[in-house]
């Protein structure tokens, strides 16, 4: 019976794949013992990170938008204008 004690190997996707390809007859029935050697590295965050984070802004900078705000027109008359033929 051979023995490979030392069989280096990677989890990947809920699979174990070995890096070396034991000679082993078609068939045989083996033993499988794992020990992790290093900490798995921490996952990647699948959130998308905020282009723009919130922040707080003084209440001046707030009362300036507005005014801008106001500022405006009609939108719905703007856009009609825009793609409307003459």
């Amino acid at each position: 019976m051979a023995a490979y004690p030392n069989l280096p190997a990677r989890y990947s996707k809920g699979t174990l794949k070995l890096r070396r390809r034991p000679r082993l007859p078609e068939g045989a029935e083996v033993r499988v013992s794992v020990t992790l050697e290093t900490q798995p590295k921490p996952r990647k965050s699948t959130k998308r990170a905020y282009l723009h984070p919130n922040r707080a802004l003084p209440l001046q900078h707030l009362a300036q938008m507005a005014v801008l705000a106001s500022l405006g027109g009609d939108a719905l008359a703007d856009s009609e204008a825009l793609y409307d033929e003459p």
